[in-house]
């Protein structure tokens, strides 16, 4: 055994350390907010409602250049998120619970400032917010950045109004029968929804928001033989859509009402003894420079089949009404295209991967593919 004195030298140092430490003026730390590096057009803004616990969905933010995490954002039960007009906010419409999975209900519109993240603001909205998968339709700023369009279904269909200008809700006009809310691109005060008997119901809000009777269309498509997905793109003012059966079904959102124009079939009769048909959620993207519409595919349709991920992507020109081209499908679930040139196509597929596609090189061996990104993500915004 040691002498004693050398048994009490460790206590001696940690006591003359201690002492030390006490008579130091430790700095204070000063907490900030990094900004993110600027925003280019391949920043994705990637939904994940996180179906293993519902409650606690995210909104991740990636450098789809690099095929990183930049950011993320809370999103709550089931959201769904746009970017304003400017891409300067990113609007998440979502819905709390106070004993987290049960209690008292909130729902709000959540404000963030796309270069840094931070939370702005928030609006507190009916509680009615539609509670699905993040899908295109169920959220939309118009096109002045003024009012905030959000589906609600409880399950009775409404649309709520959100003035953005004075941070309160506006109007709740009913779209009995109806869901999504598209807005027209020239006309910042109109948008249209679609019916479960095919047609189109259009509104038109005054200057506070307020939505008048809607006016109703003649059918647009057949819900009974070949009803369309809710997604949709708009190409400047053409409003696209695709079927079950692999349709394009297209009206020009300009004028006093919506212009119907007759829809026509990409798959030819070899395809169809085969049974290819579209499949996804986010199932397609469009280039508007090309004018060339990419869509998941997969064979042997069957009832339940339109959420299969894709076997191929089939390329169609939408000017020649013909399929172009047939790629790769990556088990690919949602897509998107970017907004600056060169465009890229990012595809999210079923393994939670994206991947990147130059529409000048398509080809698998150009593809760029991610490491896998959160839980169960399902749908991209373009920055």
């Amino acid at each position: 055994m040691p002498p004693a004195s050398l048994r009490l030298l460790p206590s001696l140092v940690l006591a003359a350390l201690l002492a030390t430490a006490a008579q130091a003026q430790l700095a204070v730390e000063t907490l900030r907010v990094e900004p993110l590096q600027p925003a280019d057009a391949q920043r994705i803004y990637l939904s994940d409602p996180t179906m293993p616990h519902l409650v606690d969905g995210r909104v991740y933010v990636i450098d789809g250049a690099g095929m990183r995490y930049l950011g993320m954002v809370g999103s709550g039960y089931a959201a769904t998120s746009v970017l304003s007009p400017d891409r300067k906010t990113l609007y998440v419409a979502t819905t709390y619970l106070s004993r987290l999975q049960r209690g008292t209900r909130t729902d709000v519109v959540e404000a963030y400032d796309t270069g840094d993240l931070t939370l702005r603001y928030e609006i507190e909205i009916p509680p009615k917010h539609a509670q699905s998968l993040p899908m295109k339709a169920l959220s939309a700023v118009t096109p002045d950045g003024r009012f905030l369009l959000v589906q609600n279904s409880t399950p009775a269909t409404s649309v709520t109004v959100v003035d953005l200008q004075q941070r309160r809700v506006a109007s709740e006009p009913a779209n009995p029968g109806c869901y999504g809310a598209i807005p027209w691109p020239s006309n910042a005060r109109r948008f249209t929804t679609v019916c479960g008997d095919g047609t189109l119901a259009t509104f038109d809000l005054d200057a506070d928001g307020k939505a008048q009777e809607p006016a109703i269309s003649k059918p647009f498509f057949d819900p009974d033989r070949d009803p369309v997905f809710m997604h949709y793109e708009l190409l400047g003012d053409e409003l696209v859509m695709v079927s079950y059966h692999g349709a394009v079904y297209t009206a020009r959102l300009a004028g006093a009402a919506p212009e119907l124009r007759a829809p026509w079939s990409f798959v030819d009769a070899a395809a169809r003894k085969q049974r290819w048909a579209p499949g996804g959620y986010a199932l397609f993207a469009i280039d508007p420079d090309t004018r060339r519409l990419y869509v998941g595919m997969h064979d042997r349709q069957a009832e339940g089949s339109h959420k299969t991920p894709a076997k191929e992507l089939w390329v169609i020109d939408l000017e020649a009404k013909k399929r172009v081209a047939r790629l790769p499908g990556d088990m690919a679930l949602s897509m998107a295209m970017s907004r600056g040139t060169p465009r890229q196509l990012y595809l999210l597929n079923a393994e939670n991967r994206l991947v990147r596609i130059d529409p000048a090189a398509p080809g698998s061996a150009r593809r760029k593919r991610s490491d896998p990104f959160g839980e169960t993500p399902i749908y991209l915004e373009m920055h």
